[in-house]
């Protein structure tokens, strides 16, 4: 039997080394456990907002519509994205729609597509994103008068004089997207460019600061910010965890414009799919658009909230 000290020594640091890497695969385990036990409560916490068994019958007939088209495309990230407006253009004008006044509204390059109430009452439109331009809220203004308009945007030079003056609404110099801080912008001033700004929430704008429970229409054009805005809309997410809603909106989905923000062809696959998981939005007048960089429009509508489909659908 071997005793001397040397072997001794080598014999406390093997069992120590042993123990040593016991006491860390105990700590990785118990590190992951935690880890899975995080992500199953974050998945707890969006499944304690119910989804229905079955939408309302104009999210259902969306759903019946695009799902077959959209289905083969699943994990397809750059299919999904070129293929998206030809196959759902074909699911705009469903019977179950019928009840839905949406009208196009004009802007100086573009057409946003707004539904009007069914009823007279005040109304409240948010701009994100003013790009030096307010003729569609102009045109708004001028068929439905009751509309308070606030608008977003970074850049000051003409936008603040053009929301404030011209529009009479609420301006705010800042950048909404999915949290504060300064941040990337992709900026509108006599031509584009990167610039770092202020950003806030979405769900603290919304909710804090222009404490409306209700937006009726929402219009965004953030220039590659609005993924994080959107991420917010889904059942169960920021903004229903604040009590806001928000019934219509036209957004601008675009990918390619700054180094800084990678992935949107995934990201919007994502968002279309978790989307008719929620069945609480439809889609419609999807319109792609080859202009220095591709992007995406189209029109979202809250066809699961009582209060909106009460002004916005029944007749």
């Amino acid at each position: 039997m071997i005793t001397s000290q040397p072997f001794n020594r080598f014999k406390e640091a093997l069992t120590h080394n042993r123990n040593f890497s016991k006491n860390v695969l105990l700590v990785m385990v118990f590190l992951s456990s935690m880890l899975l036990l995080i992500s199953i409560m974050r998945d707890q916490e969006e499944l304690n907002y119910d989804v229905p068994a079955e939408g309302s019958p104009a999210f259902e007939a969306f759903y019946s519509c695009v799902y077959p088209k959209l289905a083969p495309l699943k994990g397809n990230y750059e299919e999904f994205w070129t293929s998206f407006v030809n196959l759902t253009k074909e699911c705009d004008n469903l019977p179950e729609y019928k009840t839905l006044d949406i009208q196009p509204v004009e802007n100086t390059d573009e057409v946003k597509y707004v539904a009007f109430p069914k009823r007279e009452e005040n109304i409240t439109m948010v701009t994100l994103g003013i790009g030096h331009d307010v003729d569609a809220e102009m045109r708004l203004k001028k068929l439905w008068p009751r509309t308070e308009f606030f608008g977003v945007d970074p850049s000051p030079e003409i936008n603040k004089d053009l929301y404030e003056v011209k529009l009479g609404g609420n301006y705010f110099q800042v950048a909404v997207s999915g949290k504060g801080g300064m941040q990337k912008s992709y900026i509108f001033r006599k031509e584009y460019r990167d610039e770092t700004t202020m950003h806030i929430g979405a769900d603290y704008f919304f909710g804090d600061m222009l404490q409306r429970p209700r937006i009726d229409i929402l219009w965004m054009d953030t220039e590659g910010n609005e993924f994080p805005v959107l991420d917010m809309i889904h059942r169960g997410g920021p903004l229903d965890k604040r009590g806001v809603k928000i019934c219509q909106m036209n957004v601008e989905i675009h990918k390619d414009l700054m180094k800084e923000i990678t992935g949107e062809r995934e990201k919007f696959h994502d968002f279309v799919w978790k989307l008719l998981r929620d069945k609480k939005y439809i889609m419609v007048k999807p319109f792609y658009v080859y202009w220095f960089h591709q992007f995406i429009r189209t029109v979202i509508i809250n066809v699961d909230d009582p209060e909106c489909t009460s002004l916005y659908m029944n007749n």
